[in-house]
Parts: C-alpha cells; sequence; structure tokens
C-alpha cells in the first residue's frame, strides 16, 4: 500500500480476542501508511466515537448480539459519508446482504489473512476526483455532496437532479457534463436522463437497474453496451489484484 495521509481506522467486534487479532494484521498491512486503530466490541461505543471524530476506514463484524454490522454499517455512513466501510465475518451467506450499503469489500474471517491486504489495497488503488466530492451548485452557493451518498441522477426539464442518501440535489449542468466530474469507474449513463451509482445497484438485467431504496433506472438500446463495458469494469475492482479478468 502506498504511503498516505494519516488514516484513523475504526474495528468492531464482539469477539475482543479476535478483534485484537484484527487490528494485528491491520498494523501489518498499513505498516507505510500512518494510522491509528480504535477498537469496539459494541456498535453504539463506534458510534459515539465517530460522531466526535472521522473514521477513514470501518472494519465490521456482521453477527453481533445487540446489533449487526449492516445497520451499524447504515447509520456509521449516515454520520461520516467518506468513511470506507470493509465487512468481516464467519459466514458467508451474508455476501448478498451486505449490498445494503456501500462497501470496500467482503472478506471471510477464515481468508482473513490472505483477503484483507488485498481489500485494503483498494483505498489508494482508485482515488476518487476532486476529494471525494462533488461541488454542486454556483460559486458562493456550492454545496459539496460526498460522491460516495449519490445513488443516481437524473435529467428533468433542463435540471440535473443528483439523488443522495439525504435527498436530491439539483443543479442546472447536463447530466454529461455533471458525470465528467465524478469516479468514472463508479459511476455509468444508463440512458439519456439517467446515470447510477454501481456502489448501490442491487440488480441489474437487460432493460433496467434496481438500486437500493427500490428505484429503478432505464438502461436504453443506445447506452447498452456501454453499461456492460461499466459494470464489467466495476466488479473488477471489487475482486483481489490476482482474481481480477486479464
Amino acid at each position: 500500500m502506498s504511503v498516505a495521509q494519516f488514516m484513523p481506522v475504526a474495528v468492531c467486534d464482539d469477539d475482543p480476542r479476535f478483534a485484537a487479532q484484527v487490528c494485528r494484521v491491520l498494523d501489518r498491512c498499513l505498516e507505510q501508511t500512518p494510522h491509528r486503530i480504535d477498537l469496539f466490541t459494541e456498535p453504539e461505543d463506534l458510534l459515539q466515537a465517530a460522531r466526535e471524530h472521522p473514521f477513514a476506514l470501518a472494519v465490521l463484524d456482521i453477527q453481533m448480539p445487540r446489533q449487526d454490522g449492516i445497520s451499524l454499517a447504515e447509520e456509521l455512513l449516515a454520520l461520516r459519508p467518506a468513511c470506507r466501510v470493509l465487512f468481516l465475518t464467519a459466514y458467508i451467506a451474508y455476501c448478498q446482504d451486505v449490498y445494503q450499503v456501500p462497501h470496500l469489500a467482503f472478506v471471510l474471517k477464515s481468508e482473513m489473512e490472505q483477503r484483507l491486504p488485498a481489500a485494503l489495497d483498494r483505498l489508494h488503488a482508485r482515488p476518487v476526483p476532486h476529494g471525494g466530492a462533488l461541488a454542486a451548485g454556483m460559486p458562493g452557493a456550492a454545496r459539496l455532496v460526498p460522491q460516495n451518498s449519490i445513488i443516481y441522477l437524473e435529467r428533468r426539464v433542463r435540471t440535473t437532479w443528483i439523488h443522495t442518501l439525504d435527498g436530491p440535489v439539483t443543479v442546472p449542468e447536463k447530466l454529461e457534463a455533471v458525470l465528467q466530474r465524478l469516479d468514472p469507474v463508479a459511476f455509468c449513463q444508463t440512458h439519456k436522463s439517467f446515470a447510477v451509482h454501481w456502489l448501490y445497484a442491487e440488480r441489474y438485467d437487460r432493460t433496467a437497474i434496481r438500486l437500493s431504496g427500490g428505484v429503478t433506472v432505464p438502461i436504453s438500446r443506445a447506452h447498452a453496451a456501454a453499461v456492460r463495458r461499466s459494470f464489467l469494469r466495476y466488479t473488477e475492482t471489487l475482486l483481489p489484484p490476482a482474481e481480477a479478468a486479464p
């Protein structure tokens, strides 16, 4: 992993012994990156800490007695949208459930030593432009919208609607102009009037993409081939480097 800015990391696992093991592996993986790891065994303690200061990365167990890691991630991202989430679990059955929230990786505890280093490499492998935020609005009245909070974009009557976790934001720019300022791997135009953020995709078929929250975005014939290419390029970033398609 390349040298980066100071990285505050949160680990939450109800098993203190395993959580300590996670911290040791993280320390080894992040040895070239200035960092601090805060260890939590209770989700509420992590959320309280997140209210006081941001975390760049949160490594979350999924099955915990008081709150599952997926709902914990939802609350954490509501507080700190720029935080990256990595799920670490003993149960592969959760592999579909985690797509309820944006996440960096899903790693089985039994494969932690092998998979965690490759997953962490993604933190710096594909930097998001403009500091991870989209400036929406005119100078003097602009709003910074975290890119990982954007679900999809829609062009309606000379206005582009940026649908985010916190509600819609509107800008007069054309859809294509806004997309030029977003991560070209994570975002994809599907139609002359729509673009999606792959992080929130729950189902992709020939004519539409269903997103978190039940929204369905159409895929036009003119964009179908580009959508397929975009999807393949995005899914390659979810694999460890050795498994990515050539």
